[in-house]
């Protein structure tokens, strides 16, 4: 039956369309007909082009550049008024080079009545901050002012010395007029003032249409210490706009902000105010608008989910297991199978070579390594009661691309080698699954895809039943693609490898970046939390391979405890990674996924990084102490491990309500309600929720999870009236046991026989 089915789906996927790019959602700015304008400078277009590496760089406000911008240079064309005298006369067409912006343009001021040569401009109403003059002098030449109240101020005498230069002065009072005076004749090439207003930089996406905005993601740095503040704003038409926010102008990062309610906009603006300092720049990598939903979409239709927690749930683990003295028998309490990082240099010294596994099985090790022999170490994985995941890593910076002479055939015989020696079909059965990489990035697009190829189907030659998966890559952005970040599966996993693959391999961890750019950890439930990536997997998955499952090889989160510190920015308290643990672990079950394999089950013994703190337990240095999240995922299984997430009862801010029970495509009866709020694990409110059920449910037990020390408590039943139930929710979930002796069908809607399909693979 096995063996037909692969068949049968092996054509499927050769024929079915493929779409490389199923799980993104496009940005409105990345739509046919946006553009990008900017007060000044250069490149606006890049806030457009999806890579985060490219810029828009405004111009300079000064020395010189607020002279030509109406906006700003205050005496701009006054010269063209009659506001301009010379030596008492006025006209509106012969001075006007004085104030055009231009220094290469002047004026010559020659003596006129009581012997003297006078330029006079009517500032009134003219507010500004800054007066700027360029000229050449013949002799000493005023410069003077007129405030409000009449008072004369002689500000600075130009003599010679100041011929050809931009003289700058700052003003603090109101001026009504202006004036330049010598006893002899004097040239002025211009004279400007910078408003009160200062100086103000903006780029504006035009979407072209209107269209549905919740989010806008923007990376918007504004250099350091040079702009007073950054606004984002939107418009409808480009005259009145709407101010969202005020960003944080020294952000480095991306950062996303939410509208409060989705609304239709069709223009998108990010201003500057920038500080007084000769050649100030701001810049902007990026502009980006969603729906509601952001770069995730929207989450999927709940389907009931043919993996039970306890299969769900495993462990990444590492060679040498076998000589912890607490070894893999502690993990196997909270884990069905593990993850090795099983490190392909380690079998061989150049990726053309026979691994040799023969070899090792007898005790003369492998091809690179004399004294490893995996058969010991997976047979003691084996023996503690966990299935063996071995994810074979390799690195273009250990093995280069150019040391691979021929990439498809070397790696379709180490394939076939490992599935011939390990293989539960042809081998001795300790690997049950093997990955083509953990998280291959650095290698080309092309390059990687012959690998996974030849080492597919080299190992499906061989062994029917082994499972083989891909590296871990993700499916929301393209950019950007190389070099040293090349994880996006549109390109890595084509739809030649599909009839090769069981399932597909993702690593999500749950971070937001804050308003000041620093990425930090956050709750698995955040609208915007990486978390969501699943999301965008899940629609390329059921797109160009449905019916295959997704493995999440990698979550979790660091956190201190267990006389352990964490320092990094993405660290939580341990009562948070518990906490945190078992809702993305419900999460998982909902979102359908097959494995959910926590990262990782120890703290390292040295951290100075991210990622050494999201053990299970503590450090050797510790002696594996268990940690909350450990003891958590423990109360879970007891309770809930043979389970299957079954529905959604709501999902919203108000709180998340699954209902759990038995596998199948028949009538079952839900035995398990789980139920929390989706806020950060700081929050201690607690808030009652008032449900109508489905179905009618009886509570028999009740539990509280609570990442403390005592891991689960025993709470009061909810309150229920026929099809009412009243919860009392926290960010703690609650495990209801529940009878429900009405059945119900667990298909709602949709193709029965594609279930079913699903449940026979």
């Amino acid at each position: 039956m096995l063996q037909t089915s692969l068949f049968l789906l092996m054509i499927v996927h050769v024929t079915r369309s493929w779409d490389p790019d199923a799980g993104l959602i496009t940005s409105w700015t990345k739509m046919s007909g946006v553009t990008a304008n900017a007060s000044s400078g250069n490149y606006p277009e890049r806030v457009l082009d999806g890579d985060d590496n490219t810029h828009w760089s405004s111009g300079s406000c000064l020395p010189t550049g607020y002279m030509t911008r109406p906006g700003l240079n205050v005496l701009l064309n006054l010269c063209r008024t009659s506001a301009c005298q010379i030596n008492g006369v006025s006209t509106s067409q012969g001075f006007h080079e004085l104030t055009d912006a231009s220094t290469y343009t002047s004026l010559q001021i020659d003596i006129g009545q009581n012997n003297k040569a006078m330029l006079t401009l009517d500032t009134s109403g003219k507010d500004f901050k800054q007066l700027s003059v360029w000229g050449g002098y013949h002799g000493d030449t005023h410069l003077k002012v007129v405030d409000s109240n009449g008072t004369e101020t002689l500000i600075h005498t130009l003599t010679s010395s100041d011929n050809y230069q931009r003289k700058t002065f700052d003003i603090s009072t109101q001026v009504n007029r202006i004036s330049l005076e010598s006893a002899t004749a004097f040239r002025v090439t211009e004279i400007a003032a910078l408003g009160r207003v200062n100086c103000l930089e903006r780029i504006v996406v035009d979407l072209g249409v209107l269209r549905r905005i919740g989010v806008v993601r923007t990376r918007h740095w504004a250099g350091t210490n040079t702009a007073y503040s950054t606004s984002l704003a939107l418009s409808t038409d480009g005259q009145t706009w709407d101010k969202v926010r005020d960003l944080q102008p020294s952000a480095l990062h991306a950062v996303t902000t939410r509208l409060q309610s989705p609304t239709e906009y069709r223009y998108i603006a990010l201003e500057y105010n920038v500080k007084l300092r000769n050649y100030n720049k701001v810049y902007c990598w990026e502009v980006d608008a969603y729906d509601e939903f952001g770069v995730w979409g929207a989450a999927p239709s709940a389907q009931p989910n043919p993996v039970c927690i306890r299969d769900m749930l495993g462990v990444n683990g590492i060679w040498g297991w076998g000589y912890n003295p607490k070894g893999q028998t502690l993990y196997s309490r909270v884990a069905s199978y593990a993850r090795n990082y099983h490190n392909l240099n380690w079998d061989v010294k150049d990726p053309d070579f026979d691994p040799q596994f023969d070899q090792m099985g007898e005790g003369h090790g492998t091809n690179a390594s004399w004294w490893l022999n995996w058969d010991n170490e997976y047979g003691k994985w084996r023996a503690a009661g966990l299935q063996v995941d071995a994810s074979i890593q390799f690195l273009n910076k250990t093995f280069g691309a150019s040391v691979w002479n021929t990439p498809r055939q070397s790696a379709y015989n180490y394939g076939r080698e490992f599935a011939r020696h390990f293989g539960p079909q042809v081998g001795n059965g300790l690997v049950t699954a093997f990955e083509v990489g953990n998280e291959p990035w650095d290698y080309s697009a092309d390059f990687y895809a012959s690998v996974l190829k030849g080492m597919a189907t080299g190992a499906r030659d061989v062994d029917q039943i082994i499972n083989v998966l891909p590296g871990a890559f993700q499916a929301y952005t393209i950019a950007p693609e190389e070099p040293k970040h090349g994880n996006y599966i549109g390109t890595r996993v084509k739809q030649g490898v599909s009839p090769f693959i069981s399932a597909i391999n993702m690593h999500s961890y749950s971070f937001i970046t804050n308003d000041n750019g620093k990425r930090v950890a956050t709750y698995p439930e955040h609208k915007d939390s990486t978390f969501n990536s699943i999301r965008n997997m899940i629609r390329w998955r059921d797109t160009n391979v449905p019916y295959k499952p997704i493995w999440l090889t990698e979550w979790g989160w660091d956190a201190d405890g267990g006389q352990e510190d964490c320092a990094a920015s993405e660290c939580v308290t341990e009562r948070a990674q518990a906490i945190y643990g078992a809702r993305g672990l419900f999460l998982s079950a909902r979102l359908g996924l097959a494995r959910a394999t926590w990262y990782f089950y120890a703290n390292l013994p040295t951290c100075n990084t991210l990622f050494c703190r999201s053990g299970l337990t503590t450090s050797t240095k510790h002696n594996f102490t268990e940690k909350a999240v450990f003891h958590m995922f423990e109360s879970v299984l007891s309770r809930l491990g043979e389970a299957h997430f079954r529905s959604v009862v709501t999902e919203d801010e108000h709180g998340y309500v699954y209902l759990f029970g038995p596998s199948g495509t028949t009538l079952q009866k839900i035995t398990h309600l789980v139920a929390w709020l989706p806020v950060d694990a700081g929050d201690v409110s607690t808030r009652t929720v008032t449900l109508t059920m489905p179905m009618a449910l009886t509570p028999v037990a009740t539990w509280r999870l609570t990442g403390g020390d005592v891991a689960v408590t025993e709470d009061s039943n909810p309150v229920v009236d026929g099809l009412v139930m009243t919860l009392s929710l926290t960010t703690r979930p609650l495990i209801v046991q529940v009878q429900s002796p009405i059945p119900v069908s667990i298909i709602e809607s949709g193709d029965k026989r594609k279930f079913e399909t699903f449940f026979e693979m």
